[in-house]
This record gives C-alpha cells, structure tokens and sequence, in this order.
C-alpha cells in the first residue's frame, strides 16, 4: 500500500474524478484574512491546470496536465498553446530569464508505474520558441534510487499483524514523476514527487540531489482505517495505534534568500485528512523547519515581499495564508492547485480536477 497522493491525484483523469470533495478542513473556522481583492477568473476550460508560473510579457503560463498542454494566456484572457503533447501528462511550468521549463511525464492512467517507471523529461522552449530536453530524471532515479531504502508504511507491527495486511509495509520504490519546478542559478530545482526527492538539474543536464525527505509519521487512528477502507484496503485492529510512515510526496518548491520552501501531500489514505505541511530549508546548511502543519493536500506555495507564505489546497478551502502555522483561507475556491505571487499580483489555478480548470487573478494588499 503505497498510498501515494499525489500521483493519484495528477494520473487521474478529469472525467473521472469525484467532485464532491468539500473544501470544509482549511480554516477549522477561522477567520479569513482580509489581504487580497480584485479576484477574477482570467480564462477557464483548462484540462487539469495543475501548474501555473508568470511568463514573459505579462503572460501567464498554464501546465494542462490532463490535455497535454502548456498553454500562454494574456493579459486579456487570450489563450495560445505553446506545447502540445496529447497522451503526456504536462506538470511543473515555470518561467525565468527568457526560458520556459515544463515536465513531460507518462501519460495518466490512474494506476500505479510499473518496476522502472517511464520517461519524466525536463524540457525548455527558449526565446526563439525552440524546444530541449534537458534531462530525463528516471535515469538519475534508476542510478541512485535515493529512497529505495526507507520503509514505508508500518514499521513496528508484529510478524502476525503484519500478515494481516501486508501492503501495509513496503519500500522506496523506483519510480520518477516530477512535479514542481523551480528556475535557479545556472540550472533549475526540480521537486520530485514520484522519488520522494528534490532535485538540481544545471544547465547542461546534470541532475544532483539536493535532499531526500524523510518518511512522514502518520498515526493510524480510526479515521485512518476508515480512510482506507474507502480505498478498498483493510486495516487490522493490530494496527490501530502504530505508526504508519507515509511517503513524503513534494508538490512545490520556492526560493527567498538562502531558504527554499516546500510542500509535502503526506501519501496517506484519505488526501482531504488534513496532514499536508510546508516546511522550509537553508540551502547552505540543510537545516530543515516546519512552517505550517495540518493543510488539505497542499499542492502550491508562493511567498509575498513581505515573506508571507501562502498554499494552494486542493482539497481544502482554496488559497491559504499561513498564520501562526496554520493555513487561513484568504481566497476562496475549489480545488486549487497552484498560487504564484509577483510583486503584489497573485495567480492561482482553480478547479483544478474538474473538466474545465480556472486560472484566477488577484490583488494582494
């Protein structure tokens, strides 16, 4: 049982998704913070916009997971297909310096991947519009394979409990699906979401591992076995108590200073029970801090000028602004998938999982 969230989430096809999730666990009743305004739906009918970057010239630029698509829409809403890959899965948009970056995974089949996994391009379309593959990241993920010692699942159950429900106890498994990328000096960060990893790839293809996250302690409560058992995967009573180590899926990263900040979708039963986190990490030392703690499936983060960090929940209340480490919803939506912040404008991609995708605009304060 590798309860991995978020490649559910990004192999699932937008017909077939339940919509009835409700965005009831963000703000566990607190006050939204009045710091954004002048919200608007830019453009709609995207095909699973689960990623979304500023692009050149005031244009923003939309990852169409489920259609194959990146795709740049204008300041007036026009929308123009920069890449169209049909059957590829297209996630991790971002934009810096004249050059867009963008992931070409495997198209979505809502299964788990196979030993060895398939392809998971990087790929840039430069100022004259010509398009490279930098890297393919299972190639690193096939040589180093980062994770593929960590115990996923419950760790201390007896050899009889066990028995019981032996899916729920596995090990890193080869496998590379990015997710989040993130332009940087001379190269880009890459948030790995299928290795469990982040990434560097420089400038000429060369992959390095910036940090391999730790499993995330998840304890197997009644609502965990419930949560389960929704997905068809029984929990023994034996279980009850013990700690399940989730895998420890990163869906975003970004940079202020020396501090790279990142979201984790814990993969546990259940995306919308709330164990989402973001941390942050100083790239010179490593040393690693959490930020905020109990988000619905976290899945994008942005901070202003002032430093203030807001996520995307995709099964939560919308965007969120973290305070005092928790999220507050400040802009309300279904399924949001990404925030990007510039100056004072703020995007977000909306309504992510339903046939046709929001991309939204605001005003922070």
């Amino acid at each position: 049982m590798k309860f991995r969230a978020l490649a559910a989430v990004a192999a699932a096809s937008a017909m077939t998704v339940t919509l009835s999730v409700a965005p009831a666990h963000a703000t566990k009743d607190r006050q939204p913070a009045p710091s954004i305004t002048n919200v608007k739906t830019l453009a709609q009918g995207f095909g699973g916009p689960l990623k979304v970057a500023f692009g050149p010239e005031g244009s923003i630029l939309v990852a169409e997971a489920f259609a194959g698509k990146v795709t740049s829409v204008s300041p007036t809403g026009a929308k123009t297909t920069l890449v169209n890959a049909p059957g590829k899965e297209i996630v991790g948009v971002s934009h810096a310096r004249g050059t867009t970056y963008y992931f070409e995974n495997a198209g979505a089949t809502g299964e788990e991947p196979p030993s060895g996994a398939t392809p998971a391009l990087l790929k840039s379309i430069d100022k004259k519009g010509k398009t490279r593959t930098i890297a393919d990241l299972l190639e690193f993920e096939k040589t180093h394979d980062p994770d593929a010692r960590t115990v996923y699942g419950v760790r201390d159950a007896s050899a009889s409990c066990l028995a019981q429900a032996p899916e729920m106890r596995s090990m890193g498994e080869l496998y590379s699906h990015p997710f989040s990328s993130l332009p940087a000096r001379n190269g880009v960060y890459v948030g790995d979401a299928g290795a469990n990893t982040i990434l560097n790839v420089n400038n000429q293809g060369k992959v390095s591992l910036v940090k391999v996250l730790p499993a995330e302690p998840v304890a197997i409560t009644e609502a965990v076995r419930e949560a389960a058992g929704e997905m068809g995967i029984t929990v023994p009573d034996c279980m009850l108590g013990l700690t399940y180590w989730a895998q420890p899926v990163p869906t975003d990263i970004t940079v202020k200073g020396n501090w790279m900040y990142y979201t984790v979708l814990p993969g546990v039963p259940g995306e919308s029970l709330s164990r989402g986190k973001v941390y942050k990490m100083n790239l010179l030392t490593k040393k690693t801090q959490t930020v905020a703690t109990g988000l619905s499936a976290p899945t994008g983060i942005a901070l202003d000028k002032r430093g203030n960090v807001y996520v995307a929940e995709l099964f939560g209340g919308g965007v969120a602004k973290i305070v005092n480490g928790h999220g507050v919803t400040v802009l309300p939506a279904m399924m949001a998938s990404d925030v990007e912040i510039r100056n004072n404008k703020l995007i977000a991609s909306t309504e992510a999982l339903t046939p046709s995708g929001k991309l939204v605009t605001a005003t922070l304060k």
